[in-house]
């Protein structure tokens, strides 16, 4: 038995040796794909979690340094903050491994899909304006082949909602007015 898992720990030793070389190409186009959950954080105010696919395709401007255009769908259970964002990424991987870390600075605009949900309080609520978006994700790339890794990440999300607005039962108008949402935010994806 001991000698069976000394064969299997050198062997897992040898193919890590071995991959080592294994890099992601380091200049081109390339797309992502990941799952992105966002917590609110200002949870007494609105509290809400989103799930979401995020698609991004870009390109290597230098080995370490990657500009993206993405978009993604991001929804809640209730349908009241399920919006579309288009974002503009600038990605940093700091070292030329098969595991790096990464940064990422992203910027856009978030649109809402206008849809209506009931709060906790048993008021509907509508977003009709979207908002800008913004934030910062930290995380790292591991490397399977040339043309394909797995990405995982977390980091902050803001976005702005310019028009919200609140009704009662009796469709009476309580509140409209523009907030930001400060977002935790974890991603795991793979990179093509």
């Amino acid at each position: 038995m001991k000698k069976i898992a000394l064969l299997a720990v050198m062997l897992c030793f040898m193919q890590t040796a071995f991959s080592q070389h294994t890099l992601f190409r380091e200049y081109g186009f390339y797309g992502t794909a990941s799952y992105t959950l966002l917590t609110n954080v200002n949870r007494a105010e609105y509290n809400f979690v989103l799930n979401g696919v995020t698609l991004s395709g870009g390109f290597q401007i230098r080995p370490k340094t990657c500009v993206e255009l993405g978009v993604g769908f991001l929804a809640d259970g209730n349908g009241i903050y399920t919006q579309i964002p288009f974002t503009v990424a600038l990605r940093t991987h700091y070292l030329n491994t098969r595991l790096t870390p990464m940064t990422e600075l992203f910027a856009g605009y978030a649109l809402p899909l206008k849809k209506t949900g009931t709060n906790s309080d048993g008021n509907k609520m509508c977003i009709d304006q979207g908002g800008v978006t913004a934030g910062v994700n930290v995380g790292g790339r591991f490397s399977i082949s040339r043309r394909l890794a797995i990405n995982a990440y977390v980091g902050w999300h803001f976005f702005m909602i310019n028009e919200f607005r609140v009704f009662t039962a009796d469709k009476l108008p309580i509140a409209q007015d523009a907030w930001a949402a400060h977002c935790f935010r974890f991603g795991l994806g793979v990179m093509f």
